[in-house]
């Protein structure tokens, strides 16, 4: 994330192109501030690389913070190709993790799809709040064991409930080394769920049945489906101001 002067916006995003070596129409940036009086002009920007993903997601969650009177400390962590957002807060956890999750899973997809819009590409982001997701995960993946024991026992294919993307791919790499066990993704948007099966494994051959395993995929933002509509008001608020701002 850099900043650049100039006496016009034009300018400035000139100055970017020249110096990060890519063309003006590729940069990615926002108007921090513009001056166009008669006797003095001028302008700065900031630019946003793919690199600061992380960046620009913290500071477009704390202004949906801020606009629903919500409190929360963030901090930032790449790993695994994966953008780590990770909140702490004492007085409002439980209203930003909302009922079953619903909240915290919103807030998600407003950032993720924030990104797709900023940066132009899929960015894999994920939302964590006093190690919610965390503790999650050891409950989802000890359920997904105790079903697939079941599963390995009477050969009788379970379906689990829907889930999120990051808590589909938990369950699917906590079965990953039973060569009994294959888990499938099926359906799609909210209902989107894991089913586990029983695969019978013959030494030396492939496994009998013709499906395979299906990765999980980052699919496009569609935060119309899964944000309530005030999430969704505070979204266009938000991002109507970055558009005015641009089109200073």
């Amino acid at each position: 994330m850099k900043e650049f002067d100039a006496k016009t916006v034009d300018e400035a995003l000139n100055k970017a192109a020249q110096e990060l070596n890519v063309s003006k129409d590729k940069i990615k940036y926002e108007v921090v501030s513009e001056v166009k009086g008669l006797f003095k002009k001028s302008a700065k920007i900031t630019v946003y690389e793919t690199s600061d993903t992380g960046a620009y997601a913290s500071k477009y969650l704390s202004g949906i913070l801020e606009a629903m009177g919500l409190k929360a400390e963030i901090s930032i962590e790449d790993k695994d190709g994966i953008t780590h957002v990770n909140m702490t807060s004492e007085e409002d956890a439980n209203r930003i993790i909302g009922r079953g999750g619903e909240t915290l899973t919103a807030l998600n997809e407003l950032v993720r799809g924030a990104l797709y819009n900023r940066f132009g590409e899929h960015c894999r982001v994920l939302l964590n709040i006093n190690g919610y997701k965390d503790q999650k995960y050891e409950k989802l993946v000890a359920m997904a064991k105790r079903i697939a024991s079941s599963v390995e026992r009477t050969r009788i294919t379970a379906e689990l409930n829907p889930m999120t993307s990051d808590e589909r791919r938990a369950v699917h790499n906590a079965l990953s080394d039973n060569t009994h066990i294959k888990t499938l993704s099926v359906g799609s948007g909210k209902d989107r769920h894991i089913t586990i099966q029983y695969v019978n494994i013959v030494p030396g051959l492939e496994e009998t049945s013709e499906e395979k395993p299906v990765e999980e995929v980052e699919q496009a933002p569609d935060t119309s489906s899964t944000i309530d509509e005030a999430f969704a008001s505070k979204e266009e608020e938000i991002a109507g101001t970055d558009k005015t701002e641009e089109s200073k």
